[in-house]
């Protein structure tokens, strides 16, 4: 039955997605998420990267008590335990097809801030959660710890290469910023939300 009820999501989703933009599908599977996790939208963002011949997903989720409080599993949970409050995103990366991935290419701005990640900024929950190529089907996590310099109660935005997603505790937006990559194919669209639906979000709840 669940089999069926995520099929018939991503086709219903196929019909939908041609009339949107890729801040609106980032948005849809961010609330895709929350609901089935349970975590506050708010604790979350998105990002769909199509970088050259690399096409996959990467999820971020604020560490805090209500992230403890939601149904991600538990050895989750475990990891990410000793990082409340700390200032830090878990980062999933789920691959839409087989693409190469470099944590080091993520970073952050705030205003005319641009914000880096070190070797110290970087743990992994996965073994793999590295700059390396990554299988489609599969899925790797780590945390990424947030400079002090980044003001939490005020959006910022999460960059990989030239493309981006805003993340905002507060629920706060910022200026639409242009991306090279609006104009998805529908093909990417549903390769995109199959992969969220089938293998990112069952990693997040241990299905």
């Amino acid at each position: 039955m669940r089999k069926v009820s995520i099929l018939a999501f991503v086709l219903l989703f196929s019909v939908m997605l041609p009339a949107l933009g890729q801040n609106a599908l980032e948005e849809l599977a961010k609330q895709q998420i929350a609901q089935k996790t349970g975590l506050d939208p708010k604790l979350l963002a998105t990002l769909f990267v199509t970088d050259g011949e690399n096409q996959f997903i990467l999820a971020f989720v604020y560490v805090n008590e209500q992230t403890m409080q939601s149904q991600l599993k538990p050895e989750l949970k475990q990891a990410i335990a000793p990082y409340v409050h700390k200032r830090a995103l878990l980062t999933v990366l789920a691959p839409a097809k087989t693409s190469f991935f470099d944590p080091f290419r993520i970073n952050f701005e705030q205003g005319q801030a641009r914000f880096l990640l070190s070797e110290h900024s970087i743990v992994k929950v996965t073994p793999d959660f590295g700059a390396g190529r990554f299988e489609s089907g599969t899925v790797s996590a780590g945390i990424l710890l947030l400079s002090d310099g980044l003001d939490l109660g005020q959006p910022f935005r999460i960059y990989y290469g030239p493309q981006s997603t805003v993340f905002s505790l507060t629920g706060q937006t910022l200026p639409a910023q242009p991306n090279p990559f609006v104009q998805l194919l529908l093909f990417l669209q549903f390769l995109f939300f199959n992969i969220l639906l089938l293998f990112l979000i069952p990693f997040l709840l241990g299905l």
